[in-house]
């Protein structure tokens, strides 16, 4: 398939610690887990997922594992269908703010080996603590097992839209009450 625009030493194919996305709802927001290879991803779910029971699966079979809100199953279950692109880590400044929120990180990334172990251990003891879409996420879960600090990088860039959306709403009602001020 090639290499990466910007990363030329990275291969654009999926290995095992990768953290990887996949658009949802038509790309209203990204969905995150980690490869552990063997066609397998470990992601955190919310409640509502984890109420309903897994569809069969050929794929899955009996590797599926489900513990709480954190999920082993396969890429196709995971993919549902959409394209898998994976998170870059250790950006640079510029290119972190260019890209769109929820696809990479400036922080370095830990060995691929020890990011799959972490990933292991939080699901098979279930210590993630419960999903928050504001707060702890498939995104946070993801970025922990890859750097060991949660973060969610579509929820910041999200918010502080919505922050400067409001600001500059504020903005033009205060000018509006002020050239209306004037006037009387």
């Amino acid at each position: 398939m090639g290499q990466p625009q910007s990363k030329p030493s990275k291969p654009w194919f999926i290995q095992p610690g990768d953290h990887i996305y996949c658009q949802r709802k038509g790309g209203l927001y990204y969905h995150h887990g980690i490869y552990m290879g063997d066609d397998m991803v470990i992601h955190l779910q919310g409640k509502a997922k984890k109420l309903e029971p897994l569809p069969e699966c050929r794929k899955c079979k009996d590797k599926r594992v489900q513990n709480g809100e954190i999920a082993k199953v396969c890429i196709d279950c995971f993919l549902r269908g959409e394209k898998p692109r994976i998170y870059d880590y250790g950006v640079n400044f510029l290119e972190f703010l260019a890209r769109k929120g929820g696809t990479c990180c400036q922080r370095d990334s830990k060995p691929p080996r020890e990011v799959i172990r972490i990933a292991t251990y939080l699901l098979e003891l279930n210590r993630f603590g419960p999903y928050g879409m504001l707060t702890n996420n498939c995104e946070h879960f993801a970025v922990f097992c890859k750097t060991g600090s949660a973060a969610s990088y579509q929820i910041e860039c999200m918010t502080r839209g919505l922050v400067a959306g409001l600001a500059g709403r504020l903005a033009a009602v205060a000018v509006g009450v002020s050239k209306r001020v004037r006037k009387t």
